[in-house]
């Protein structure tokens, strides 16, 4: 599993912000936000492309709901809405398809 701080598209206090979390001295807190960021920095490699780009905007919002969703929900089953996970979706699929014309694997 990677590093938190190889990670270049959330950071620890971009997640926290996002969470509205303003107590991250917590020993718990501060590990679960940086597996949170981890898994969905792998759960991004596995469905866009492993050189996904860490810089786009969707790329970070799709770090950010992903990361979010995994540190609201470890633990329970509750699923994302219908309407977010028709986003995450989207999103997956355009970063997706522009990574492979990148790559010149799709044209």
């Amino acid at each position: 599993m990677a590093n938190i701080n190889e990670i270049e598209v959330l950071t620890e206090t971009e997640l926290l912000d996002y969470l509205g979390i303003d107590y991250a001295e917590d020993r718990m807190v501060r590990s679960n936000v940086a597996s949170a960021i981890v898994l969905a920095d792998s759960y991004l490699k596995g469905a866009i492309g492993e050189n996904y780009p860490t810089d786009d905007p969707r790329a970070k919002e799709l770090a950010k709901i992903v990361a979010a969703d995994i540190y609201n929900n470890r633990g329970m089953t509750e699923k994302i809405a219908y309407t977010v996970r028709k986003l995450v979706k989207d999103f997956e699929l355009q970063l997706r398809m522009e990574l492979r014309r990148k790559e010149g694997t799709c044209e």
